[in-house]
């Protein structure tokens, strides 16, 4: 059971319980890293990219706690019936006043691919962006930044119904080197919510 005092949001899928990391997580999470250290190697900000899994838990559970706190950003685990760590899909840099926009992003570990739960994962996560208090964000709208040889995440944020914006020149620093991004972008009213019903006005 969860003893951080944060607050929380939470969502059930048909395969997945979408929930924030907690300090409880450390052990669960470590072997989410182990399992995947080679897999996500190249998606990896340069910063992180040589932490140990301790450190790596550590930075993401002080990210965690100040993303709750403040209400910036909402990192979840999403959690498999055995137990294991399927993915971390997250809202980042949540923008309030007239932006009302979040920074979507998602890993999916190697041990569950090609079975759909990324999918399952990223609409549950947009359910959560879009569907009002309390229930979800409220957000007008969120934006993806995907690498161009990330074919596979590519097609994951076609599937949920994100939108080409355009090309990002030397948006981030990854694997050692400023990288392009093609941006991709959806907002509330071009969604359909997948597992959350919230009353319509």
């Amino acid at each position: 059971m969860a003893t951080s005092s944060y607050p929380t949001i939470t969502l059930k899928t048909p395969r997945l319980l979408l929930r924030a990391l907690f300090a409880e997580d450390a052990e669960r999470f470590k072997n989410f890293q182990r399992v995947n250290r080679e897999h996500f190697f190249h998606w990896t900000p340069t910063a992180m990219q040589n932490l140990d899994d301790d450190a790596m838990f550590n930075e993401l559970l002080k990210r965690t706690e100040e993303g709750y706190d403040s209400g910036s950003g909402f990192r979840l685990l999403g959690i498999a019936e055995d137990g294991r760590v399927v993915g971390v899909f997250v809202l980042s840099e949540v923008v309030r006043r007239a932006f009302q926009n979040a920074y979507a992003g998602w890993r999916v570990s190697r041990e569950f691919l090609k079975q759909g739960f990324g999918t399952e994962g990223v609409r549950g996560l947009l359910d959560l962006a879009f569907a009002p208090a309390p229930h979800g964000l409220g957000l007008h709208r969120v934006q993806a930044n995907i690498q161009p040889s990330n074919l596979p995440s590519i097609a994951l944020a076609n599937r949920v119904g994100f939108r080409g914006e355009g090309l990002a020149k030397r948006y981030l620093n990854i694997d050692g080197g400023w990288r392009d991004h093609l941006m991709f972008a959806k907002t509330s009213d071009e969604h359909d919510f997948k597992f959350i019903k919230p009353q319509v006005a």
